[in-house]
């Protein structure tokens, strides 16, 4: 069994490749190609990505002022409503095999949850968990 998370550092990329990239990977994982499990990590050009939760109202602008002020429009399959992704902010992408640690998505996303907030305790940031997003300030 692995223990072991290989991050790869992609520098600045377009979102397309990196999601093509991450589609490869995970089919090497399932498939025992790779043994490790991985964190991409990655800062991304000008980006909004529309999750099968994605409504007409969630965009702040439509679609072509969004492409006019420079940004790539891409419809993926994850859950979620819109998210957007701008240099400087550091995205990552982990493709862990739940099977060798615990299968259980939930505990997956609150240990994630749990590494950010005490990685930003450790920075000198508080964070902490919300399940309503529509209590965050605006910004």
């Amino acid at each position: 069994m692995s223990r072991v998370v290989r991050v790869i550092d992609l520098g600045r990329q377009p979102y397309l490749p990196v999601l093509e990239l991450q589609r490869r990977l995970v089919r090497a994982r399932i498939e025992g190609e790779i043994s490790d499990d991985l964190l991409l990590l990655v800062e991304h050009d000008l980006v909004v990505t529309l999750g099968r939760g994605t409504q007409q109202t969630s965009l702040p602008l439509p679609e072509p002022a969004l492409r006019a002020q420079g940004f790539e429009v891409v419809e993926v399959e994850r859950g979620g409503d819109v998210t957007v992704h701008a240099p400087g902010q550091l995205v990552g992408y982990p493709i862990i095999d739940l099977q060798q640690h615990r299968p259980d998505l939930h505990w997956y996303l609150r240990q994630l949850e749990e590494a950010m907030i005490r990685g930003l305790a450790g920075v000198g940031i508080g964070a902490e968990r919300t399940f309503d997003v529509t209590v965050l300030p605006p910004s």
